[in-house]
């Protein structure tokens, strides 16, 4: 699966089994450093597409009527 077209739950899934692997204590050294890469990389996904829906959550005041970015609440 294309890295631009993965899901969140997707990154996550592979990020989650990479610690996993990362903890059994059966990988090799290389397959240790390469799974903590794509780790990384995966982690990255999910902070980017975590930031990218918090700029467009907008939170609605229904007292004064007015809409907020989330940033500014």
């Amino acid at each position: 699966m294309a890295e631009e077209k993965m899901s969140f739950e997707e990154a996550v899934k592979r990020l989650e089994e990479g610690s996993e692997a990362l903890r059994s204590g059966r990988l090799s050294l290389e397959e240790s450093l390469k799974t903590y890469e794509d780790c990384v990389r995966y982690y990255g996904i999910c902070k980017d597409m975590i930031e990218n829906a918090r700029q467009k959550i907008e939170i609605y005041r229904p007292d004064s009527g007015e809409v907020e970015d989330f940033d500014e609440a």
